[in-house]
């Protein structure tokens, strides 16, 4: 339980700014905060719930884990699983799935006209 010395009062709003009110205030409050603790940001409540309330107004649509926009890169691009990869779609409207071996034999795999 805090002791009388460590709660901060309320803003003297009655007294003139640079009274001793106001300055006892200010000290207060610096002193709880260079002191504070950490904070477990789940404790902390009312936040927004969406971009916007952040304040975020050109955030990208959220687009249930693919990109819609295309990808440009001078890096590499890198898959990571040995059950999905690259997947190229023909003229025809035919899906092809990309696997390497071992020996890295790249071989390609039609997996219908329905997008993987």
């Amino acid at each position: 339980m805090a002791t009388a010395g460590q709660v901060i009062p309320p803003i003297p709003i009655d007294a003139p700014f640079g009274a001793y009110g106001w300055v006892d205030w200010y000290n207060k409050v610096r002193n709880a905060i260079n002191s504070a603790q950490t904070i477990a940001f789940t404790s902390i409540t009312g936040l927004p719930t969406t971009l916007a309330g952040y304040g975020i107004t050109n955030g990208a649509a959220l687009t249930a884990g693919r990109t819609t926009n295309g990808v440009k890169t001078t890096d590499y691009v890198i898959v990571d699983s040995t059950t999905s990869g690259l997947t190229l779609k023909s003229p025809n409207g035919h899906y092809w799935v990309s696997s390497i071996s071992n020996a890295g034999a790249v071989t390609w795999t039609d997996v219908g006209t329905t997008s993987p």
